[in-house]
């Protein structure tokens, strides 16, 4: 068996090396004992980059190949500016050592684990959770290089390595940690509109049943590559006034750290700004939101402890003020104008005076004792009350009372809870559970989550398995997979309170659910990497719902509801903007232009509390029933 392997690594390197792919497969495994170490970074793609003993270019910077009984270790230095976790995502089921995570997320220095067991190994960042690193456990006597029998996801879900669910989230490791795998809608930078994926060639892989097949010709059978891509196109109806998104993976020449946050009028759909602020090395933006005003836009760096504010008008800075590890969203308290930022990294969330002036209180999301809740992307309601928050690292959600700024409910989720939407009423509010691929809906008084005939304090809506029509994907085979939800993040609910809409990463689909019933009822596609959702007005009524995607540079404009009856089985996609070119800009792009799509935010804001206090100039841009969409 030996003399077999040995006979594979050599046709792997021959093929490899004589193509000019230039990777180097196996340079540290005769070094058993070696350390692997991969470095967290701030950098697009290898946000975990291998460096040294058992590192594998084949694509990615991401992936080491190792012998059995190999420590792997994750290092937090200079080369990031937060915090991070290293999270066993997916492992071969039974593994010693596995699952693997920390208590909390940690600033510096290292934490290892020892990889005894032969097989794939993935893990994750729960604060950042596209920052991912892969391990393969060789064993030296088995021919083709071990993903093992089965795999089993954190969350206890176990399939074979054959299984669609195991070769896709290959897929979507070659396509994550490599910027050059993303969709490029633009036909300027790719005329013919076509997606490709680069998988190394000629690896063998062994699987299920011990079957040797190779990665990429199994992968491409699977699911194809150079697939076409939708052109762009712009909405038939107008919207109102802008949609802000941020570009979190743009990088710009006067930077070291990637992100710019990209201005779209609505009224026009054409580029009009991109605010890089390169005086302060925005990194990684991820989430806006703008004062009663609508003067400002802030602006949270998730790769960093910055809370930004800049005029909204102009792009020039206002504010740059530190609030924590790790901020994530950003909201406004609508009473007083208070703005309140998710601590992802830590396990509060932070209120600042307006214009974020200053800190005024840091709430806390955990009770003392307990684990670090680092939460996510919270909701706000209506008069500024309640406040509730998704908790990555606790799986489950706090219900704040703001006011007192005390914890009034800590409700059970899914795994990795990262967004939240409430109705406009304040009744329920909806959680995302990102590994789960689940919303979970709760109550905020009496039971208002609907099961059928009666209603109840909690439910979980699958937005992937169980279904019939939707939701109805099969993990060995991969029927259904179009009309499911993976890995979902942003979850608003329309300002009417009619219906939710989801942005699914995995899938790449959007998926909405009629709050009342609260059963996924319509799928739409979207883009690779599936991942913000904000509303904002349509001219003469209704709404639209602006989509992003990480892994793409276009922005997807969702009609859910054309004829404003309620009823979305008609909604539809009505556009495509491409995330390319600027008015005005205060740097100059430089790579993966328009990439990494993450907040949205339309302008003015229409959602019940904020709309009614909008100033005049764009409350008379709005019908009668957007400026009170519960009246």
């Amino acid at each position: 068996m030996r003399t077999v392997k040995l006979v594979a690594i050599a046709v792997v390197l021959i093929v490899l090396i004589g193509a000019g792919a230039g990777y180097r497969w196996l340079g540290g495994l005769a070094q058993a004992a070696a350390v692997v170490n991969f470095i967290a970074t701030d950098e697009p793609g290898p946000w975990f980059q291998c460096v040294g003993n058992g590192c594998v270019q084949a694509g990615t910077q991401s992936l080491a190949v190792v012998q059995p009984n190999t420590p792997v270790r994750i290092t937090v230095g200079n080369e990031t500016n937060t915090v991070h976790t290293f999270t066993s995502l997916l492992f071969p089921t039974g593994a010693q050592h596995m699952p693997f995570d920390q208590r909390s997320a940690f600033r510096a220095g290292s934490r290892t684990v020892n990889l005894k067991d032969p097989g794939l190994y993935v893990f994750v960042c729960k604060v950042h959770p596209f920052m991912l690193a892969a391990t393969i456990v060789d064993d030296p006597a088995t021919p083709g290089l071990d993903l093992g029998e089965n795999i089993t996801l954190v969350n206890g879900i176990t399939v074979p390595t054959s299984s669609d669910l195991a070769t896709r989230l290959l897929r979507a490791f070659w396509l994550i940690t490599s910027p050059g795998n993303y969709q490029d809608h633009n036909p300027v930078t790719n005329p013919l509109l076509t997606w490709t994926i680069n998988y190394p060639p000629g690896v063998p892989v062994r699987i299920t049943g011990g079957a040797v097949v190779d990665l990429k010709t199994t992968l491409e059978a699977r699911y194809g590559n150079h697939l076409p891509l939708a052109p762009p196109s712009t909405p038939a109806n107008p919207g109102v006034g802008e949609v802000w998104v941020d570009a979190q993976y743009e990088k710009t020449a006067a930077k070291t750290k990637p992100g710019t946050v990209t201005a779209v009028d609505a009224t026009t759909w054409t580029i009009t700004r991109k605010v890089a602020l390169p005086e302060i090395n925005m990194n990684n933006p991820h989430n806006m939101w703008t004062d009663l005003g609508q003067t400002v836009i802030y602006q949270t760096q998730w790769f960093d402890t910055k809370l930004t504010v800049f005029d909204r008008v102009t792009g020039v800075l206002v504010q740059n003020i530190d609030v924590g590890e790790s901020p994530a969203h950003v909201m406004t308290r609508v009473d007083t104008d208070q703005v309140h930022v998710s601590i992802n990294g830590e396990d509060d969330v932070v209120e600042l005076s307006p214009f974020a002036t200053g800190i005024d209180r840091r709430i806390a999301t955990s009770y003392p004792g307990d684990r670090p809740a680092q939460p996510h992307a919270h909701w706000m309601s209506f008069d500024g009350h309640t406040m509730v928050t998704p908790n990555s690292n606790t799986n489950d959600s706090t219900r704040i009372d703001i006011i007192p700024g005390t914890i009034a409910a800590k409700t059970p989720t899914g795994w990795l809870p990262i967004a939240s939407g409430m109705m406009p009423d304040a009744s329920k509010y909806y959680v995302s559970n990102y590994l789960d691929s689940t919303i979970t809906c709760i109550s905020i008084g009496p039971p208002a989550c609907s099961d059928g005939s009666s209603t109840v304090p909690t439910k979980n809506i699958n937005l992937l398995l169980g279904g019939t029509t939707l939701a109805n994907y099969n993990p060995i085979t991969g029927a259904g997979f179009s009309t499911s939800g993976a890995l979902p993040i942003q979850t608003p609910v329309s300002p009417n309170g009619r219906f939710v809409v989801t942005a699914n990463t995995l899938t790449g689909t959007i998926s909405i659910i009629e709050t009342a019933t609260d059963q996924l009822v319509k799928i739409l596609p979207c883009s690779a990497g599936c991942h913000g959702v904000n509303f904002g007005a349509k001219q003469g009524g209704g709404y639209y719902a602006y989509v992003s995607s990480k892994f793409s540079n276009d922005l997807i404009v969702v009609d859910p509801d054309p004829n404003d009856d309620g009823v979305v089985s008609d909604a539809q996609i009505v556009g495509r903007i491409v995330l390319v070119g600027a008015a005005a800009a205060d740097d100059t792009v430089t790579a993966y232009e328009g990439m990494g799509g993450q907040g949205v935010l339309p302008i003015p804001l229409v959602y019940n509390g904020w709309v009614q206090k909008l100033p005049s100039f764009w409350k008379i841009q709005l019908t009668p029933r957007q400026r009170n969409p519960i009246p």
